[in-house]
């Protein structure tokens, strides 16, 4: 059997759903699935990295498996959104010499470039193609057909990409926040305690929480753990062991780091570094 429809259903994931923002904690996403995301409603800006978009029905976000990301409610308004994740590697074999089903991934700056403004007939077209794959029913050609409803999606996200304007069009944040975010980037090897973020920015350590749950809608600490999980990735993709990268990545406790990795990227760190040769590492 083909082994790109082995396991369809756990390397293509669609989702439509519908929250309430106040009885609801949307966190940090960071997995080894690309991801297509489609606003339907909601006052929402997604973050991407460091960086936060303003978004409204029709707009689409691309994410790959390198970058964190989540949504961040302005207000109480019903939220619906569609995702639909899929494993890189399903439709690699797939390419073109003339078109890479990819590139719009991973042909741009980390966290930049994510959003993508679709014009009222791209809209129609992207929700048909969302049906499809959401009344697909169990049958001979099922598999067939999911993936084909992806890679249709795939071409267009790549035809509309090449088309955008490359200025992101991003919403303000403090400077405070701006600062923040650029300095535990660059330094996730050392100590990032909200006392030692405090020290450093000459702020008090719940003014600066509060600012940073009121733009991005988590807290610091998830935040930082994210980054350090997301760039223990990339070391380990690098060929460093599972112990120096604990040190880099500025945990100070390895059982910890083990516990913490295992819980966000699904299976431990030793695992990951195995699995390398046979993972979409980009």
């Amino acid at each position: 059997m083909n082994l790109a429809y082995e396991s369809i259903d756990e390397c293509i994931r669609y989702e439509r759903r519908i929250y309430n923002p106040n009885k609801c904690n949307v966190n940090f996403h960071l997995h080894e699935e690309f991801e297509i995301y489609f606003l339907i409603s909601g006052d929402v800006n997604y973050f991407v990295e460091k960086n936060m978009y303003p978004i409204k029905f029709g707009d689409v976000m691309i994410t790959n498996n390198q970058e964190i990301h989540k949504p961040s409610f302005k207000n109480d308004n019903v939220y619906e959104r569609i995702t639909l994740q899929f494993a890189p590697h399903i439709v690699r074999k797939f390419n073109s010499p003339s078109l890479d089903l990819l590139s719009c991934f991973l042909n741009k700056p980390k966290g930049q470039q994510n959003k993508i403004t679709l014009q009222p007939s791209q809209i129609n077209e992207f929700l048909r193609l969302f049906n499809q794959i959401e009344n697909l029913k169990p049958h001979a050609g099922y598999k067939i057909l999911k993936l084909n409803y992806l890679i249709e999606l795939l071409v267009l996200i790549n035809i509309i990409f090449k088309d955008v304007n490359r200025s992101d069009n991003l919403s303000s944040m403090p400077e405070l926040l701006t600062s923040l975010l650029d300095y535990i980037d660059m330094n996730l090897e050392k100590d990032l305690s909200l006392e030692s973020l405090s020290t450093k920015f000459y702020v008090d350590r719940f003014y600066m929480g509060r600012v940073f749950k009121k733009y991005i809608g988590s807290n610091i600490h998830e935040y930082i753990l994210f980054k350090r999980i997301s760039k223990a990735k990339q070391i380990l993709s690098e060929g460093y062991s599972v112990t120096d990268t604990c040190e880099l990545c500025g945990f100070n406790d390895y059982s910890n780091f083990l516990k913490m990795f295992k819980r966000t990227v699904g299976i431990s760190p030793g695992k990951y570094k195995g699995n390398l040769g046979n993972m979409d590492i980009d």
